[in-house]
């Protein structure tokens, strides 16, 4: 008789694949939705939700960290553990490029009547939470039992 063995996924690693598969693939992927709703229903014409090649170069990456993170919930190929860890960085660099591009440009709040003038205090309050996922992700995907499925 012929027995296959099941591997089971450790809970720890299937919080770092959703956390992943949401944070860094769909959330990414939304103005996308949004873009391709209004194209069905013909509402609000014109309306570039994306944000230009920038936009686009977002959705992108998270289209290929959903689809890393699919193959990461499989287990298939090998090699999809480090690719899924890379592609969690490479998110976090975005993000935060972008996140300092639009402090850059956007006007101060004092001149617009706010009262939160400082914008390093916002990217102060961003950035950890940008970090926080890719840390967890790179810290349990690297551990033993995570290493052990991915076999």
């Amino acid at each position: 008789m012929s027995e296959t063995t099941r591997r089971y996924r450790p809970l720890g690693l299937m919080i770092a694949i959703a956390a992943t598969a949401v944070g860094y693939g769909l959330l990414p992927m939304f103005p996308l939705i949004l873009t391709m709703w209004t194209s069905l229903t013909r509402r609000l014409e014109g309306i570039d939700f994306i944000g230009g090649s920038i936009g686009w170069l977002g959705v992108s990456l998270g289209a290929i960290t959903l689809i890393a993170s699919v193959a990461a919930w499989i287990g298939k190929p090998r090699g999809v553990r480090l690719f899924l860890i890379g592609m969690v960085w490479i998110q976090v660099v975005f993000n935060v490029a972008r996140l300092i591009a639009s402090l850059s440009s956007a006007p101060t709040l004092s001149e617009i009547g706010g009262t939160f003038t400082s914008p390093t205090a916002a990217l102060l309050c961003q950035v950890p939470l940008l970090s926080l996922v890719p840390l967890y992700v790179t810290w349990y995907m690297n551990r033993a039992p995570a290493r052990q499925f991915y076999r």
